[in-house]
């Protein structure tokens, strides 16, 4: 039986965890940022902003109680248009569950949709394909799903689901993320934040000493590797200033009541953009990039006075990006080698035989389409070479080349470990693209390949049928034979190759199931039976294939 009821303890313990996965990958949220001018880092902000209502939590007695120090703590604490989103999808989510002691599945599927209402309201011209979206679909998406025997295990399941899927689909409403090739990094952020909910729901811990670094409550900026150097006698303002301020209204200077926020908005509208303004009870938050931030501060001192206060060059954010876009593409590689494999020694070995980026999967983890787009980027090079080793990535391969357009990729369609191994082993270290490649293939070519693996089903092989458990043995994609022995079926394999004798080299690459007496003995039956052979083990460590084997053809 899931959980049913949620009382205060239960949610802090819940709202704690979501807060220490958030700052555990708030790094790698980070890195998502692809906007020209960045408006401070979104998983920093959204970090900080939680952190504020976090520590602004001090009564635990309610529910109720609990959401609204929270959401008042973030109102205070919250940074960039992500933090500012995040505070009022957690004000509605309070308003959502206003009076509550305990909260019961159905109210919080109706604050879920009041936090997202809310955020919304609070963006003059609210886009698609942000945080925004990610909270909407989140909900509204599952609402059909839940019935009265819905516990708050399946309703975090689901909600959890839902987000991803709308995540993932972010890029195709944001052409500018689309261009990047990344997801939006607030609605990241979120899904970070109810990932680690659904982790506490089911009894998951996760350990504060994991943090990747200290949490910095305060309100002061986070250290910061700008050059400010780049913005001098010579530069020009033309992004203008990212401005920040939270307002308290002061009846000394207005009537509150007569305090009109649309009048306030349509004045910011004339100063500048990107505006997120909100007012909350007698606090107005405003977010404002505008070149003229004097005029935006003198106005709003007519009607109170700053809590807190924040302005940044946005000049000198853009030309500090582009300072490391620049960097970055010093560091681009002429060519660079991508390579799927599986097995911890089958992928430290693709390294040191030069591949630049190693990929874990092909064999039952069959690698997609997006994972091999991702290891193009983190190649970063003019040209790039793909080496699947896997028949059933083929086509996977065959679609990120087609889909990657910032590099050129040439895939060589080896379509087993052995072929990628050989293919490494004979490769010329050069600039010249077609020189790598040529090596690449020759390498690949040369080399005939075999496998021997235990068998998870009876089967029928060259007529005869082999029992679950055995140890099958096939030649490049052809099922040869099978024994009831693991180290038979090896010296049977090599009796499969009619011209065995005459071969010079051979490659065994045994599984981390092959212990290394058995393997060493296995070597030593190759070497009396087949003297011309120098034979070459390597432990893999890979799983299902309990050895490859490669032969020079």
């Amino acid at each position: 039986m899931g959980l049913n009821k949620i009382d205060a303890n239960t949610l802090y313990d819940i709202l704690e965890a979501g807060f220490f996965n958030l700052s555990i990958h708030h790094k790698l949220i980070n890195d998502l940022n692809v906007f020209p001018v960045p408006d401070g880092d979104t998983g920093t902000n959204m970090r900080i902003t939680y952190k504020y209502g976090m520590d602004a939590i001090k009564d635990k007695t309610s529910v109720s109680n609990m959401l609204n120090e929270l959401a008042s703590g973030m109102l205070l604490g919250a940074r960039g248009n992500s933090g500012v989103l995040l505070s009022q999808y957690f004000r509605g989510i309070a308003d959502g569950l206003k009076d509550k002691a305990t909260i019961r599945v159905s109210d919080l599927v109706s604050a879920l949709e009041k936090g997202y209402q809310t955020s919304y309201s609070a963006c003059e011209d609210p886009k698609e394909g942000t945080i925004l979206t990610v909270q909407r679909e989140g909900i509204e998406n599952i609402k059909s799903q839940i019935n009265d025997k819905t516990d708050f295990d399946m309703l975090f399941a689901l909600v959890v689901e839902e987000m991803r899927k709308s995540l993932d689909n972010t890029p195709n409403l944001l052409p500018i993320l689309k261009e990047s090739g990344v997801i939006d990094s607030g609605g990241k952020g979120l899904l970070t934040i109810f990932e680690g909910y659904l982790k506490s729901i089911k009894g998951e811990n996760i350990e504060s000493s994991l943090l990747s670094e200290d949490i910095d409550g305060n309100s002061s900026m986070p250290k910061s590797n700008i050059d400010y150097s780049l913005f001098n006698e010579k530069s020009n303002l033309d992004y203008g200033y990212c401005t920040e301020f939270l307002l308290q209204l002061l009846s000394s200077k207005i009537n509150i009541k007569t305090f009109n926020i649309d009048d306030f908005i349509s004045f910011l509208k004339d100063h500048g953009n990107s505006i997120v303004c909100f007012q909350s009870g007698t606090i107005v938050k405003v977010h404002i990039h505008t070149k003229k931030p004097y005029q935006v501060i003198e106005y709003a001192q007519q009607f109170g006075e700053f809590i807190t206060f924040k302005m940044e060059n946005m000049a000198l954010q853009h030309n500090n990006v582009l300072a490391k876009e620049n960097e970055r593409k010093k560091e681009r590689k002429k060519v660079a080698i991508v390579t799927i494999c599986q097995g911890e020694g089958i992928m430290s070995l693709f390294k040191e035989l030069g591949a630049d980026v190693v990929l874990n999967g092909g064999t039952t983890m069959n690698t997609s389409t997006a994972e091999m787009v991702d290891a193009f980027k983190q190649a970063n090079a003019d040209t790039i070479i793909l080496l699947p080793n896997e028949s059933n990535i083929l086509l996977a391969a065959k679609q990120a080349k087609e889909l990657y357009k910032d590099s050129e990729i040439r895939l060589i369609e080896t379509k087993n470990i052995p072929q990628g191994y050989s293919a490494l082993s004979m490769l010329m270290l050069s600039d010249n693209p077609d020189e790598v490649y040529n090596s690449l293939l020759e390498g690949a070519s040369s080399v005939l390949s075999g496998f021997v693996a235990q068998s998870s089903r009876e089967s029928t092989i060259q007529g005869k049928i082999s029992t679950k458990g055995s140890y099958i043995e096939g030649i490049d994609d052809k099922l040869i034979s099978f024994k009831e022995n693991r180290k038979d079926a090896v010296i049977d394999l090599l009796s499969h190759i009619s011209d065995i004798k005459d071969k010079q080299v051979l490659f065994l690459i045994k599984s981390k199931n092959v212990p290394d007496t058995e393997a060493e003995e296995v070597v030593s039956i190759i070497n009396e039976k087949y003297p011309n052979l120098e034979v070459g083990l390597i432990d893999g460590k890979q799983d299902i294939y309990d050895y490859y084997l490669g032969v020079d053809k």
